[in-house]
C-alpha cells in the first residue's frame, strides 16, 4: 500500500496548485463585487497568508499537543477559534493597506465569503493533518505488531530447535553407553565426533541461513557418528549438483531429516541399507530429496516414528509462512522426504 502513497513532491505540487486556485478564486468573486482589481489582489493574498500561518499553527498544534486536540469536542472549536482569528486579523491588517472610509461596510458585505473560505480550507487541511497522523499511528501499530509475531516466530524457532538437539543427543548417548562395554575403541571414536558435531551446530546462527555446503558438511560428520553405531550397513549416496552448494537454508535442516530415515531404515534390519541424498534446483527453489527403504510392519510398532519430521515441517512453515515445502511419498517399499528451500 505504501507504494500507491503519492511521493513528497506531489504532495506540495498539489498543495501550491490548491493554494493558487483559491486564491485566483477569492480574486474574481472580490473583483466582482467591488470592481477593484488592486483591492482583489490584496485581498486574497492577505487571506493566503493568513490561512497559511493558521495552517502552520495546526500542524505544530497536531505534532506536540498530545492527546489535547484528539477530542472531537476540542477539535471543533480549536478550529472554530482558528477561523475567528483569521477574520478578525484579516481586517485589521487590510484596514491598514486599504485606506478608505467605507472600509468597514465593503468589508462587512463580505464577510460571509470570508468565513467560508476559511472555514473550507481550514477544515480541509485539519482533515488532512489528522488523517496523515492516523496514518502514521496505524503504521507505528503494525510495525509493532510485527515486531512482536516476528519475535514469537524466533521464539518459536528457538523452542523448535532446542526440541531437536537433546532428541539427537540423548539418542547418541544411548548408543554410546551401549558400546562402552563391548566396544570401547568405537565408543570414544562416537564421543569425538558428537563433540565436533555439537560444536559446529553451537556456532549456528538462529536468524541466519547457511550455504548448502555447509550443511551437507555437518551431515556428513553426523553419519560418521551414526557408522559407529552400525558399521558397513549404512550406506549414503550423495548425487549433489554443483551449482546448489552456495545455495542458502536454515541451519541444521538436514539433520532430523536423514535421522528419521536411518530410523525407518536400519532399525530392525541386519542387511545393509543404502540412503540416498540428492539436491537441485527447481523453480528457483533448492529441492533436497532424501529416500531411504520403508518397512510398513516395523516401522508402525516403533514409538515417536516422525517427530523429527513433524518438527521440520512447523519450522519451515514458520520460516517461509508455507505448509508445501515439505513432502512424504511412501512408494512400496520406498520413503522419500522431499524439501523445497524458497531462494530469494
Amino acid at each position: 500500500m505504501t507504494d500507491k502513497l503519492p511521493s513528497r513532491m506531489q504532495l506540495i505540487t498539489a498543495l501550491i496548485a490548491w493554494f493558487i486556485i483559491w486564491w485566483g478564486l477569492q480574486c474574481f468573486v472580490i473583483f466582482q463585487i467591488f470592481n477593484d482589481l488592486s483591492f482583489a489582489f490584496i485581498d486574497a493574498s492577505v487571506s493566503l497568508s493568513l490561512i497559511l500561518v493558521a495552517i502552520t499553527i495546526i500542524f505544530f498544534v497536531q505534532k506536540y499537543s498530545g492527546s489535547f486536540i484528539n477530542n472531537y469536542y476540542t477539535r471543533c472549536i480549536f478550529i472554530f477559534a482558528i477561523i475567528f482569528g483569521i477574520i478578525f486579523c484579516e481586517k485589521i491588517v487590510l484596514s491598514q493597506l486599504y485606506y478608505s472610509s467605507d472600509f468597514s461596510a465593503m468589508f462587512s458585505k463580505t464577510l460571509i465569503i470570508r468565513v467560508v473560505v476559511a472555514f473550507l480550507q481550514i477544515t480541509f487541511f485539519s482533515a488532512v493533518l489528522w488523517f496523515l497522523e492516523f496514518i502514521k499511528k496505524q503504521a507505528q501499530k503494525s510495525d509493532l505488531k510485527f515486531d512482536a509475531e516476528n519475535a514469537l516466530r524466533q521464539a518459536e524457532l528457538i523452542k523448535l530447535r532446542q526440541q531437536l538437539q537433546p532428541h539427537f543427543l540423548f539418542n547418541s548417548l544411548n548408543s554410546i553407553n551401549a558400546l562402552v562395554v563391548s566396544e570401547p575403541q568405537q565408543a570414544r571414536k562416537m564421543i569425538q565426533n558428537l563433540s565436533d558435531f555439537l560444536r559446529g551446530t553451537l556456532k549456528k546462527d538462529e536468524n541466519k541461513n547457511v550455504p548448502f555446503s555447509e550443511e551437507i558438511n555437518l551431515l556428513k560428520l553426523y553419519l560418521e557418528i551414526e557408522r559407529v553405531r552400525f558399521g558397513h550397513r549404512l550406506v549414503v549416496n550423495f548425487n549433489i549438483d554443483e551449482d546448489t552448494l552456495n545455495l542458502k537454508l536454515p541451519a541444521l535442516l538436514l539433520q532430523p531429516v536423514v535421522e528419521n530415515a536411518v530410523k525407518f531404515g536400519l532399525y530392525n534390519v541386519l542387511d545393509k541399507v543404502e540412503i540416498s541424498v540428492s539436491a537441485q534446483i527447481k523453480n528457483n527453489l533448492l529441492a533436497i530429496v532424501i529416500t531411504n527403504p520403508f518397512d510398513q510392519s516395523t516401522s508402525q510398532s516403533r514409538k515417536g516414528e516422525g517427530f523429527g519430521l513433524s518438527l521440520i515441517q512447523k519450522r519451515l512453515q514458520l520460516i517461509y509462512h508455507r505448509t508445501d515445502l515439505l513432502v512424504i511419498e511412501k512408494n512400496n517399499s520406498l520413503f522419500t522426504t522431499i524439501i523445497l528451500i524458497p531462494q530469494v
